[in-house]
């Protein structure tokens, strides 16, 4: 979550920002039969990558 409460993800192998996490979780019920929300917060850039790599 960004300091104004946007929520950046990434979806479907591109970056996308909400404008708060509730929207996210209504986008992504909406949109998607099962799905699962991954915390980033305090990862490195590997991190993030190696994560990134493994829902591709």
């Amino acid at each position: 979550m960004m300091p104004d409460h946007t929520v950046s993800v990434y979806v479907c192998g591109e970056w996308d920002l909400f404008r708060s996490y509730g929207s996210l979780v209504q986008w992504c019920d909406s949109e998607f039969i099962d799905y699962e929300l991954v915390d980033i917060t305090d990862t490195t850039k590997a991190e993030r990558m190696a994560i990134m790599e493994g829902y591709v």
